[in-house]
């Protein structure tokens, strides 16, 4: 595989999870989600009011009704004559990976990640770059300095939104608070399907380098949320899609054509809630294409909704060549025979009963801008200038590279101007065109030059690692 010149600079560095803590008594508000036998009306609304529901989100399309309430007002509330069911609202968080601390290095144009799922090959030899189809980014926002890093047309702004009902001032009233984030995960995996700027002197490329981002953000600056966000994020999605089905495509530019979206999500939490269930299955319904991480809980199994069986799920993998005793990657070749070239990350979450892995993508060692020291706080050799990049690993990296080959994909299919694809197509596509992974170890360098023994088992590889001008070759157009 042929790999372009590398030239720049580039540092990785920890990656730190700040959560809060904070000690919570059994009197306060705590997130609830309560299933409506009936229609949502406002007496519906006001009976919930009345009985000590504070209502953050209401669902029509799924027939939840999302909002905070104490304890003493939960057993109420579920004996009201139109209530199915109550549910306690399940923690989400962005799945990313710590790394060890900072050393430079060099990147380039096409990076190892792209080459080893031949994706050079899809943009030069096959001409497909994801233009025309939109990838809605449930996350963390972007930076605020994400000009910086993107361009302006590749991200839809005027799509772009925030569900943080946990902070319902920042979601109603800040329109803006999307591009507010201060976690920089969002920005990262959004440069594994768009490519991005250093430094505006030259550009690494993108699974889907002409595909438009739409940034949701249902995650705080803190890298969790709410399993009621992250519905709030899919039904928004699932109705704008809806809308521009009905409109015969007048609602996505370009015009008059249907524009296709796929939900990537590189989030997850240990348990699927229901409302996150049913917003899944109804934007899937509504011809909305849905990716998730596996999550980073390795042998312990699986996070959701990557396990949830009808959502395509991305596990984590990597490149024996990443490290070697002479230097980082940039000095070799990803090979063309990746026999025993790959090896599945520890972090990356096994197979376990009930939950459904998919496929494997490049998670380790993965570039792309992240703000570990600030927007306005460049680290010494950026020489001042706004911008910090940095080699990250998590299946929240995985994600985004299988969410932008579903993009090729969509734009060889919308060839004849008919979306012929779904869901349950796609994700067989991208089965049946993995490379499997037959076998179980690897020996791989560290960055601190110590050779690892890796080993996993066939829970944790899925269909094999996916191959993207495979997939966009069993396209029918």
């Amino acid at each position: 595989m042929e790999r372009k010149l590398l030239v720049g600079v580039l540092v990785f560095a920890l990656l730190v999870s700040l959560m809060p803590v904070s000690a919570v008594s059994d009197s306060a508000p705590k997130r609830i989600f309560v299933q409506i036998d009936g229609p949502i009306t406002e007496d519906v609304l006001n009976e919930l009011k009345a009985n000590g529901m504070n209502i953050l989100y209401v669902f029509n399309e799924i027939g939840f009704v999302a909002g905070t309430a104490k304890d003493r007002d939960l057993k109420r509330i579920s004996r009201l004559k139109f209530v199915k069911s109550v549910g306690e609202d399940t923690k989400v968080y962005a799945l990313s990976e710590t790394l060890p601390s900072e050393s430079p290095y060099g990147f380039g144009n096409y990076t190892w990640n792209l080459d080893m799922i031949n994706v050079p090959t899809v943009h030069e030899e096959m001409g497909y770059t994801g233009k025309g189809v939109y990838i809605a980014v449930l996350d963390t926002g972007l930076v605020p300095n994400w000009r910086d890093y993107f361009e302006e047309d590749k991200i839809a702004t005027e799509f772009a939104r925030a569900f943080l009902a946990a902070n319902a001032l920042t979601a109603h009233y800040n329109p803006n608070a999307w591009e507010a984030d201060t976690n920089s995960h969002g920005t990262h995996v959004t440069s594994t399907i768009i490519g991005f700027w250093v430094y505006g002197a030259y550009r690494v490329s993108g699974v889907a380098p002409d595909a438009r981002v739409i940034p949701v953000k249902v995650l705080s600056n803190y890298g969790f949320g709410w399993s009621t966000d992250i519905a709030a994020g899919i039904m928004y999605i699932a109705d704008l899609y809806k809308e521009e089905v009905e409109s015969g495509g007048a609602v996505l530019p370009p015009y008059n054509e249907t524009n296709p979206i796929v939900i990537s999500m590189s989030l997850g939490g240990p348990s699927l809630s229901p409302i996150e269930k049913y917003a899944i299955d109804y934007a899937i319904s509504q011809g909305v294409f849905i990716v998730a991480a596996a999550g980073n809980d390795g042998e312990a199994g699986m996070d959701y909704p990557g396990a949830y069986e009808p959502v395509i799920s991305v596990g984590a993998a990597g490149w024996v060549g990443e490290w070697t005793a002479q230097a980082w990657w940039r000095t070799l070749d990803v090979p063309e025979d990746l026999y025993e070239q790959v090896y599945v990350t520890d972090f990356s979450g096994r197979e376990k009963d009930g939950q459904d892995l998919d496929v494997l993508a490049p998670g380790s060692w993965v570039v792309g801008p992240y703000l570990a020291y600030g927007a306005a706080h460049p680290p010494y050799w950026a020489q001042g200038v706004p911008g910090q990049y940095y080699y990250l690993g998590g299946t929240s990296m995985a994600t985004p590279h299988v969410s932008g080959i579903v993009a090729l994909m969509l734009q060889k299919d919308m060839e004849d101007n008919v979306i012929d694809l779904n869901q349950t197509i796609v994700e067989g596509i991208l089965e049946d065109t993995a490379m499997p992974i037959t076998w179980y170890n690897a020996s791989v360098m560290s960055p601190a030059g110590v050779y690892e023994n890796i080993t996993w088992g066939d829970d944790a590889v899925g269909s094999g690692l996916v191959q993207a001008d495979a997939a966009v070759e069993a396209v029918d157009s």
